[in-house]
């Protein structure tokens, strides 16, 4: 039998991992999208989005194009909320909850106009609404980094 103080060290370094486990941190891409029937979009600064998210959105959506007005990255580890702007008028919230379930909630003017709570870990989610200018607009939470020809 082993003596106390070399089971007691033992049994701590089996727990080290699973410690490190729980303090797991994961990225999330965040992604204004913006929906059109025009061909270009009305704003130069705003390109067009990848081969992926696209057939994904005219797949669901009926607009001809869409782009991406603005692009964020966020780390968050168990129990953690990040909330950022998109726009002056639009913010996303994200909260980890236990990877890879999330809580999402889009702000329109600080007031809450959706909230989603589902597993992210190689879909996307897509939230969204209309936009005054009758263009819509999609909030797209993502684990997997967005490239130009994605």
């Amino acid at each position: 039998m082993l003596p106390k103080f070399l089971w007691l060290l033992l049994m701590s370094l089996v727990c080290i991992p699973a410690v490190e486990a729980a303090d797991e941190k994961v990225t999330f891409y965040v992604q204004l999208i913006r929906g059109s029937d025009s061909d270009q979009p009305e704003d130069a600064a705003c390109k067009p989005v990848g081969a992926k998210l696209g057939k994904m959105l005219r797949g669901v959506f009926r607009w001809k194009s869409y782009c991406e007005v603005k692009r964020e990255t966020l780390t968050l580890a168990k129990g953690n909320v990040a909330r950022v702007p998109l726009t002056p008028e639009r913010e996303v919230e994200i909260k980890l909850l236990d990877a890879p379930n999330t809580q999402i909630r889009l702000y329109h003017n600080g007031k809450v106009t959706r909230c989603s709570r589902q597993p992210i870990s190689e879909h996307m989610c897509v939230l969204g609404g209309d936009s005054t200018s009758g263009d819509p607009w999609f909030v797209v939470v993502r684990r997997d980094k967005p490239r130009d020809e994605d």
